[in-house]
């Protein structure tokens, strides 16, 4: 299926004159969201299935050289709707998290049920439910402003175990050329066990250099209003990306500096570098 919106042939005046409007500006958005698997396209409900299997090799100023190894699948059961998904993830997936680095915390993959209700235009909506428990409702909103400008508005609601939240998310493309895309990200999220506020935001250009290579720029800042207001991170990285032998083979560079703060803590600076190898089937 072609991720960029086609036309129906049943469709009206607005409608197609949108998707042809969002078919031209959407091919260099998917080539980077699919290039970098970013977890906002790969949550729509239009996405289809996937296994990702990334290993990290970080250096972290201060702490030494540390491992991380994750795994994340998404795929239709046989002789089942394909609205129905299972889901092997964290509760605590965040789409936002490579930008705003302290915006989640680790969580060990559980496995879940997606259903995908709408798809659509403009529009998509599912529910995910894991085994913690949690269960979350995630609805999506594009808009083309012009051929060159796109906005994605993208509204969660979720109980995880008892802690109650919503998160709102509002994402600006910009395409300069076929090789520059830029993205300005900006989320709110509520839960209501410290009945507080974390906000951020943030952008990424993303260049292409080849069909195997591509590199993005990030700088971001979040804050939270509980117990006080405060700029909890502020961060800035480069991210080298390249396809390798085979086609679901990856790796990354990534150096990185941020500036944090905890609740209790001095503010303090950290380096990082982060070596990525990374095993991706799409569409399986």
């Amino acid at each position: 299926m072609d991720e960029c919106n086609t036309v129906d042939d049943d469709a009206g005046f607005l409608d197609s004159a949108y998707a042809r409007l969002n078919t031209r500006f959407c091919q260099p958005a998917v080539w980077f969201d699919n290039f970098f698997i970013d977890e906002r396209a790969d949550e729509d409900a239009r996405a289809g299935t996937l296994v990702r299997w990334y290993n990290d090799f970080s250096w972290v100023e201060n702490e030494g050289y540390k491992f991380k190894t994750k795994l994340k699948a998404r795929f239709h059961l046989p002789k089942v709707t394909r609205r129905l998904k299972v889901v092997f993830e964290s509760d605590e997936e965040s789409d936002v998290f490579d930008l705003f680095p302290q915006s989640s915390e680790d969580a060990e993959s559980t496995l879940g049920l997606r259903y995908d209700w709408l798809s659509k235009g403009r529009s998509s909506f599912n529910f995910r439910v894991t085994a913690r428990p949690s269960i979350e409702a995630r609805y999506q909103y594009t808009y083309p402003f012009t051929i060159d400008t796109l906005a994605r508005f993208t509204q969660k609601v979720y109980q995880r175990k008892r802690v109650t939240g919503e998160s709102t998310q509002l994402d600006i493309d910009h395409s300069f050329s076929p090789e520059y895309l830029l993205r300005w990200t900006s989320f709110g999220t509520y839960e209501d066990d410290i009945k507080g506020w974390e906000l951020g935001s943030g952008v990424t250009l993303y260049q292409h250099l080849s069909d195997t290579q591509a590199m993005s720029y990030q700088a971001s800042t979040s804050g939270t209003n509980r117990p006080y207001h405060y700029i909890t991170n502020t961060h800035l990285s480069v991210t080298y990306r390249q396809n390798i032998w085979r086609d679901w083979l990856f790796y990354e560079l990534k150096p990185e500096y941020n500036w944090n703060k905890e609740e209790d803590i001095e503010r303090y600076e950290e380096a990082k570098f982060t070596l990525r190898l990374e095993i991706t089937f799409h569409n399986i």
